[in-house]
């Protein structure tokens, strides 16, 4: 089987951990997308540059498309005989829905949508052109591909009424040598408690609580910072950590890091408060998996879908609203014996619930050919 993948970023890690399940299944992928400059290192497969786009310009990436259709025209042997096409976001799916009307085979079209942009969820012109586009794409499309029961139920449902097949695929940590998932064990289950913060760090409200509670706990606790931040979103990060108490950022990471970054954690913050009332309550970020793995309870707030994954398979900590009031009153009263019973929790969840493993990526590519998706989904 061959997969055109039609990428918005090719050095996103995300993209390049899609390449390698879809590679694991048995599919031959050809790659093909933008370049952007958040990401350090190269693209993960053989690939096809369409263009250049910046993050955050959803109407300038939507502009790229357009400008990006001769090139990809260019490059119709390497899309045009493919079994499937994967377009990733809804800019690759305007942009392949365009392609595919100069091509007398109708592949396979799917949709990978793991985010919805604060764009789709306004009141203004813009959003409803947007989700007519949208709307449009998705009549062409065989399967919708979302990381979240409630991006499926609360936007594509009740929002764009999409009726089609839906395929839910988290975003659970890669585990292709059938590893069971890996718990650290932390040198001290005492203060100082160690929060870690991973990935796009995007989220300004969590930036300034974390500096601001570490500053405040005077040694109780200590925040480590790992990723990319976002300086579109929070554009004082290095200048405001400059000098800053019991918080430190760490920079780039790879997956051979998280061994090491999570065994000196004793917490995961999985909460974002970047797009409050949409993406951000609806979304299964990847920190709450990789922190899972590596047997470190996650920390999230109630009322969002973190916190219900969290609450169903009882593990974590769900701290209610405001979150670092309670918090402060959960660390300054936590007990060895009381985090032992979290890092038990958490080490004790079923590997099927946080690692995709081989099987699943040959079940995966089974539900991209049409058979059987609700393999996956189980």
């Amino acid at each position: 089987m061959c997969i055109a993948y039609f990428a918005h970023e090719l050095r996103d890690p995300a993209v390049n951990k899609r390449v390698r399940m879809l590679t694991a299944g048995g599919v031959r992928v050809e790659l093909l997308g933008f370049e952007r400059g958040r990401h350090a290192g190269a693209a993960e497969a053989k690939h096809h540059v369409l263009g250049r786009t910046e993050s955050g310009k959803f109407l300038a990436r939507i502009a790229s498309v357009f400008a990006a259709v001769p090139r990809a025209l260019k490059l119709k042997p390497v899309w045009g005989e493919a079994d499937a096409i994967i377009a990733r976001n809804l800019e690759m799916l305007a942009l392949v829905c365009l392609l595919t009307l100069f091509s007398s085979r109708r592949p396979r079209i799917i949709y990978e949508c793991l985010d919805i942009h604060r764009l789709m969820l306004g009141r203004g012109p813009a959003t409803q052109i947007l989700r007519a586009i949208e709307r449009v794409c998705l009549g062409r499309c065989a399967l919708l591909i979302t990381s979240s029961p409630a991006f499926e139920s609360r936007y594509f449902r009740a929002m764009q009424g999409f009726a089609g097949q839906t395929l839910i695929v988290e975003n659970k940590a890669l585990a292709l040598d059938d590893a069971a998932n890996a718990p650290t064990q932390n040198e001290t289950a005492r203060a100082p408690w160690r929060i870690a913060w991973c990935g796009v760090l995007r989220c300004r409200k969590s930036f300034d609580a974390l500096r601001a509670f570490a500053a405040e706990m005077n040694g109780l606790v200590e925040i480590d910072l790992w990723g990319a931040p976002a300086l579109d979103q929070i554009p004082y990060f290095h200048t405001a950590l400059d000098g800053a108490p019991h918080i430190r950022f760490h920079g780039a990471y790879r997956v051979d890091d998280l061994p090491a970054i999570y065994g000196r954690a004793h917490f995961v913050w999985a909460i974002d408060y970047y797009e409050q009332g949409g993406n951000s309550d609806w979304l299964l970020p990847n920190r709450l998996y990789e922190g899972l793995r590596y047997g470190v309870p996650p920390i999230a707030v109630s009322g969002v879908e973190t916190a219900r994954w969290l609450a169903a398979r009882r593990v974590g900590l769900v701290l209610d609203e405001p979150v670092v009031e309670n918090l402060r009153a959960f660390l300054s009263a936590c007990t060895p014996e009381r985090y032992a019973e979290l890092r038990a929790a958490a080490a004790a969840i079923d590997p099927r619930a946080i690692l995709f493993r081989r099987e699943d990526c040959v079940a995966l590519a089974a539900a991209l050919s049409g058979a059987a998706p609700q393999a996956v989904a189980a």
